[in-house]
């Protein structure tokens, strides 16, 4: 059976606070019920996107963004505002923005959208080559984590 939630983390590693949705992932884990929640994590190409949250209910898309906010500090959207997210000067770290619309217009296309898809967005400030997260981002895949545990338990419910 497929579980109600999917959790997918996009990100890269290998550049810094872009590994950010690993960790949020790591820290989740412990936190939710695997009959209830998948957690899955991605480069984020458009067709792996949609395969992975095939018969899930309701998806949550994490990323690393880049806005000029305080860094560690996370956003969430729903996927429809995804374009608007640009406008606003927020860009997810790894430069995924355009796989992320992408999938959810193909899976719009295909009707495969899932009912609900929202994006978490933590604040990167280093996304240069290497691993590890800055210390701030660390924190704040740590509080990004909690809530998105509370906001899953909520999905759950209804």
């Amino acid at each position: 059976m497929i579980p109600p939630v999917t959790v997918i983390g996009i990100g890269n590693p290998y550049r810094r606070d872009d590994g950010a949705a690993a960790s949020v992932l790591a820290r989740l884990g412990p936190l939710v019920d695997p009959a209830q929640v998948r957690l899955v994590e991605l480069d984020g190409e458009p067709v792996r996107l949609i395969q992975s949250w095939e018969g899930s209910r309701s998806v949550w898309l994490i990323d690393a963004v880049r806005s000029g906010r305080r860094a560690g500090s996370f956003h969430e959207v729903s996927a429809e505002r995804l374009e608007e997210m640009d406008d606003h000067g927020v860009r997810l770290g790894g430069g995924h923005m355009m796989g992320l619309s992408d999938a959810v217009e193909l899976a719009r296309v295909l009707d495969c959208l899932p009912q609900t898809i929202r994006v978490l967005g933590i604040e990167g400030v280093d996304f240069a080559d290497g691993v590890g997260l800055s210390r701030e981002v660390d924190s704040g895949c740590a509080a990004a984590a909690v809530h998105l545990a509370a906001e899953i338990e909520i999905d759950l419910s209804h």
